[in-house]
């Protein structure tokens, strides 16, 4: 049996990696701000466990809560052959130039992008270490945490250092017992609500919009199923965790 913790499995590309995960023989623990009702019945359908959790993980005090029920669930699992731990929520909003950051919105991003990832990781860990199971942590990087964009300074800023945090996690465990695999990974550009909040933007925030704009006009985003299943595929891969920071186009 395998044990494993999905964020942001609502819509979009998380909503199709847990429909990818969905089996008899795994665990799976959704974590979204809304249900997702197609995805219960086909748990249902095919017998595979399924745990959904609501919660808003911009909501500091929230996602507190929601990890210490999780590490109660994660240390008391038994016949568990591996844990995985997949944070894939993100927001891309506040998109705007950096004069005009407002506190709020810019605590949120960084809530949900960075701040989440870094406790769920933190309980991950800390619940597992005492298994013999297998560990993966796959943290939903993006190419714009490698290369600066215009009007995106919280999304940009958060997620490079999502990869910086997932190379903490390498370099704090090399060596030891069971170290767990870990990967920031890109996903490229795949056609979900975020990216029609992002051609939706003011060109005075976003002077890039056109080029997002013109992906879509042309059919180059990848759609949320195919990107999910190439995911999941090197996530039980032997690949996985060869490089800690990654991109699932060079798989």
């Amino acid at each position: 049996m395998e044990f494993v913790i999905l964020t942001g499995a609502s819509r979009g590309l998380g909503a199709a990696m847990a429909e990818r995960l969905l089996a008899p023989s795994r665990r799976l623990v959704c974590i979204a701000r809304t249900a997702n009702e197609p995805l219960a019945a086909q748990a249902r359908a095919r017998g595979a466990p399924l745990d959904h959790r609501l919660c808003d993980l911009g909501d500091v005090a929230a996602t507190a809560a929601l990890v210490q029920s999780l590490g109660e669930a994660l240390r008391s699992a038994t016949g568990v052959s591996r844990f995985v731990l997949v944070n894939n929520a993100g927001v891309v909003e506040p998109i705007c130039r950096i004069e005009s950051l407002q506190a709020a919105a810019l605590a949120r991003a960084l809530q949900v992008n960075l701040g989440a990832a870094m406790l769920l990781a933190s309980v991950f860990l800390a619940a597992t270490e005492a298994h013999d199971a297998e560990r993966r942590i796959l943290n939903i990087s993006s190419g714009a945490a490698r290369h600066p964009v215009s009007g995106w300074s919280a999304y940009c800023s958060a997620k490079a250092a999502l990869d910086m945090f997932t190379r903490c996690i390498a370099a704090e465990h090399a060596g030891q017992d069971n170290a767990p695999r870990v990967c920031a990974l890109a996903p490229g550009v795949i056609d979900t609500d975020m990216q029609a909040t992002i051609r939706a933007a003011d060109r005075i925030d976003f002077p890039p919009i056109e080029r997002f704009r013109k992906l879509k006009a042309d059919g180059a985003l990848g759609t949320p199923e195919a990107v999910a299943a190439r995911i999941v595929a090197f996530l039980e891969s032997d690949e996985f965790g060869v490089r800690e920071i990654d991109d699932i186009r060079d798989h």
